[in-house]
């Protein structure tokens, strides 16, 4: 069963998402970041890079020939191969697929805009049977 876990009341979104890879990093999983398009997939590419010399997250492109070997891949489809255990969904949209991830993190932001498709995602996966974790990260 996949299980999803809900970041809320995030102030940052785009510096949660990088800690949060460094984290499943750090943790030996695999991890894919998915993306609504290559612009927003480029400038967190060029943030990751920008984290500093000791903080380095190894990724590329989800459909480079180095991807095998890489433990963190950005893309804005999932790939035809097999996938990594944990999905960052960046994007708008709910992925095709994400019952074969064993994990997916979800970040939402403090705008109206990010809670309305959480809720929707949340009741998706709730209807899907997924096993859902909250975490408020209004005191982060």
């Amino acid at each position: 069963m996949t299980r999803i876990d809900f970041y809320t009341q995030v102030d940052d979104p785009q510096g949660f998402a990088c800690r949060l890879a460094q984290t499943v990093f750090r943790k030996g999983e695999r991890l894919l970041i998915l993306f609504d398009d290559r612009e927003q997939q480029g400038a967190f590419s060029r943030r990751l890079w920008s984290l500093g010399d000791t903080l380095f997250v190894p990724h590329c492109a989800a459909e480079a020939a180095e991807a095998a070997d890489t433990p963190l891949w950005l893309g804005c489809v999932l790939p035809d191969s097999e996938l990594p255990s944990v999905l960052l969904n960046l994007g708008r949209e709910l992925p095709d697929r994400y019952h074969e991830f064993s994990r997916i993190l979800e970040i939402v932001g403090r705008d109206e805009t990010s809670l309305a498709v959480a809720r929707e995602r949340f009741r998706v996966y709730r209807a899907r049977g997924c096993a859902i974790e909250h975490h408020d990260m209004s005191h982060a």
